[in-house]
């Protein structure tokens, strides 16, 4: 702190300073007393400053006045992974920052679910003025393969008989267990491929229908049906449906070192209004921290 009243000390020694010792007495009692008051004043706007900035310490732990302390995906609405939906995401501060421009923060995007897009990006759309900002990430339609985030993986293990796919049994097939390699023997009714099955056929119909390699490109309810003679000599069709549970999904996450980058816009601390020893230091602080830790994790569903 810059002090601009200095502390005139002793009366007795003030007093005889050049610039005083010839003042009335009444003068210089006034304005010892003033210069006193002005110090005093001054001294007890240090003391409060450097209270708040111990108090901030012990809440954040650190010297920052202002900076991230949460970062959570919505958990509505649910993340649709064909369907056009706006994805939203909040940060949070420790104290109300004001924004300019278009802010952004950066999410990791494992591609479990074949999605495209390792990462991208959510843009600032509302709460300047408050401790509180909303980033929007616009997902369009598009076709599932695509698509930077995604549900488009058949996992292996799974039986698609069990899980809910509609059977459409064949034409005089033969008991058996049957193998289908990756693309072959079958066809499907979208871009879906390199699945493994493992088809069993009891008393002519089949009942199971076991995933043994993943598939990939695949979109809810699509249907994979199998080559005549694939399910025994003479055998005809005979299908089986891929539903949306089947379906794994891409899930979006704060990497480490993630950060709400500024993309030329600002973030400065403060709501507009700046009536607290405690608001003014922060704004002094300029950008706050940006930095971003965060465990929450948003998964997509194929719909």
């Amino acid at each position: 702190m810059v002090y601009t009243a200095n502390d005139p000390g002793n009366w007795a020694i003030w007093k005889t300073k050049k610039e005083n010792k010839n003042l009335p007495l009444q003068e210089a009692t006034q304005k010892y007393r003033k210069e006193k008051l002005l110090f005093e004043n001054q001294y007890m706007d240090f003391l409060q400053q450097q209270q708040a900035i111990q108090q901030q310490r012990a809440q954040t732990g650190g010297t920052s006045l202002n900076g991230v302390t949460s970062a959570t995906f919505d958990a509505l609405p649910v993340f649709q992974t064909n369907t056009g939906n706006t994805q939203t995401l909040k940060v949070k501060f420790a104290k109300p920052v004001l924004v300019t421009g278009t802010p952004l923060v950066t999410v990791a995007n494992n591609q479990f679910g074949g999605g495209t897009a390792a990462t991208f990006n959510y843009t600032f759309s509302a709460g300047s003025g408050t401790d509180e900002l909303t980033f929007q990430h616009p997902h369009p339609t598009a076709i599932v393969t695509s698509q930077g985030f995604s549900a488009n993986v058949v996992e292996n293990g799974v039986d698609l008989v069990s899980a809910g796919g509609t059977v459409v049994q064949p034409g005089t097939p033969v008991d058996e267990i049957y193998t289908f390699a990756a693309n072959t023997n079958y066809t499907t009714s979208g871009a879906g491929k390199d699945i493994v099955l493992i088809v069993e056929v009891v008393g002519g119909n089949i009942i199971e229908v076991n995933v043994a390699g993943i598939g990939n490109d695949f979109i809810p309810n699509e249907v994979i049906t199998f080559a005549a003679d694939s399910l025994g000599v003479g055998s005809t069709g005979g299908s089986i449906t891929v539903v949306a549970g089947v379906l794994q999904a891409d899930t979006v996450s704060f990497a480490a070192g993630s950060t709400v980058a500024l993309n030329s816009g600002t973030i400065t601390t403060g709501d507009g209004t700046f009536n607290t020893i405690l608001t003014n230091i922060a704004r002094r602080q300029g950008t706050p921290a940006l930095g971003i830790t965060s465990t929450s994790t948003k998964t997509g569903v194929a719909s």
